[in-house]
């Protein structure tokens, strides 16, 4: 527990003492991610930015289009894979709420029971992929299949880890909803951070 704690205090005075580049980052992703086809982008200069920081690394503007420049195709890689299976799912809920619309009373109960699966599954797989970046990023031949079985592992060997990681994403989340502008700043930049020292955490444990 003494060591979950300590984790979680280095990944926040982290984020105080390099919050302007956590917030910088923040608003370069965002800006890359207004077109879409640029997301890839954003994505890769966001969280190898978070990783430098995370395992202090000197890091100013320049360190997330260097990213970029470092990672494109691992980056394109990961984002492509999680937009599909995100699209899917979605598209399965939408055909299920259609569905149960048009049904008879007695089927949209159990329609709007399996809707529920695909949203469950989304939110399971947003959670597993919250590692897999930053596990790539700590790979010499950054490979996405395999840093998505290491993070099913990691999930499994430190569930009190990976549920206070989510946990603590969750608030922040939560708070960027409710507050709006405050959290919306630095809320992704900041759940990247964190994934990258729970994984710098547990790599150099080893």
């Amino acid at each position: 527990m003494r060591k979950l704690g300590k984790v979680i205090w280095y990944g926040l005075v982290t984020a105080w003492d390099g919050f302007w580049i956590v917030w910088l980052a923040e608003v370069f992703w965002f800006l890359l991610c207004l077109p879409v086809i640029t997301a890839p982008l954003a994505f890769t200069g966001l969280y190898y930015t978070m990783h430098q920081l995370a395992n202090g690394e000197s890091v100013d503007w320049r360190t997330f289009f260097e990213g970029i420049k470092l990672y494109l195709w691992p980056g394109i890689r990961w984002t492509v894979i999680n937009a599909l299976v995100i699209l899917i799912l979605y598209f399965y809920f939408f055909y299920l709420g259609q569905t149960g619309a048009n049904a008879s009373s007695s089927d949209q109960a159990t329609l709007q029971a399996l809707s529920g699966v695909p949203l469950g599954l989304i939110v399971l797989w947003a959670a597993i992929n919250g590692l897999t970046f930053p596990l790539m990023l700590r790979q010499e031949k950054p490979n996405y299949r395999t840093a998505l079985r290491n993070s099913l592992v990691f999930y499994l060997k430190w569930p009190g880890y990976t549920l206070a990681f989510l946990l603590i994403n969750g608030i922040v989340i939560a708070l960027s909803v409710w507050l709006l502008v405050p959290f919306m700043v630095l809320t992704v930049s900041f759940t990247a951070l964190m994934a990258c020292v729970l994984v710098k955490n547990k790599v150099e444990e080893k």
